[in-house]
């Protein structure tokens, strides 16, 4: 089983979530919940085709920062 960061944004009455660690993979959704469960299910899509290219799959970024702003 992988593990991957990912980043969950609200917007205008919908959720915007994606993985820094795989480029393109995103999901759109109005609940969180939603958003969350349709890129489990980009991820496998993006795993699977990587695999059949023979394209090394990308570590998870584990690195969130915070920075001060005056």
């Amino acid at each position: 089983m992988a593990r991957y960061t990912v980043v969950v944004e609200q917007g205008d009455g919908e959720f915007f979530a994606y993985v820094p660690a795989l480029p393109g993979c995103t999901s759109v959704r109005q609940t969180r919940g939603q958003a969350l469960d349709n890129l489990v299910d980009a991820i496998h899509l993006i795993l699977g085709y990587l695999a059949e290219q023979g394209i090394p799959v990308p570590d998870s970024v584990e690195t969130i920062a915070q920075v001060e702003v005056d």
